[in-house]
């Protein structure tokens, strides 16, 4: 099954980077600040594949699929970190 993910950066080194399986309100302002410059909020939206009986709860930004010792339950960081790193059942979409 194919998920989106929305992701929100800063064009700065160390800035935080928010995930959600939720978009983030376009109409909110999103900033941070290093030293006297403020920087932007960057969105962008990121295709992932992820097992077909995933199951996705948006209030608690979570997704949950099974395993091997029952259900599993991930953030959208973690599920974009698991399909970085190509495991089992979770990739990018191109």
């Amino acid at each position: 099954m194919q998920i989106t993910l929305y992701q929100r950066t800063y064009p700065v080194k160390d800035a935080p980077v928010a995930l959600s399986l939720v978009p983030h309100d376009r109409n909110q302002r999103h900033t941070f600040t290093v030293g006297e410059v403020v920087y932007e909020a960057e969105c962008k939206e990121l295709l992932v594949v992820i097992p077909d009986d995933a199951k996705i709860d948006p209030l608690k930004n979570l997704v949950s699929w099974g395993g091997d010792d029952g259900r599993v339950f991930a953030t959208a960081k973690e599920v974009f970190e698991l399909a970085r790193a190509g495991k089992s059942g979770f990739r990018m979409a191109k």
